[in-house]
């Protein structure tokens, strides 16, 4: 149950980021990374293990994966711009990064 939690966690905090990040920028692409961090080793926090973080890093590649490919109406959500590919590369580092962080 707290891996499927903590799937989730990630997965909201990805859909967080993908709405904020477009948002003033560069502000709301700073707020999606900083959230992203601190959610994530917030998850390892919570539930006192290190493998949970790697729960919420796939559920956040997986929403930031979706979208940033075209949907069946060929929306885009991150777009391949300077802001979208910021969040992409960086956003993916953050996460990872933020994993491999102390408890």
């Amino acid at each position: 149950m707290q891996a499927i939690l903590a799937f989730v966690a990630g997965a909201f905090t990805a859909a967080a980021a993908v709405l904020l990040h477009q948002t003033l920028p560069p502000l709301g692409l700073i707020a999606g990374l900083t959230a992203t961090a601190l959610s994530i080793w917030w998850i390892g926090r919570h539930f006192g293990a290190k493998r949970y973080k790697s729960y919420a890093v796939i559920g956040w590649l997986l929403v930031i994966y979706q979208a940033g490919t075209f949907g069946t109406g060929n929306e885009l959500l991150v777009q391949n711009d300077g802001v979208g590919s910021t969040l992409l590369f960086l956003g993916f580092i953050t996460a990872v990064i933020s994993s491999f962080l102390p408890l």
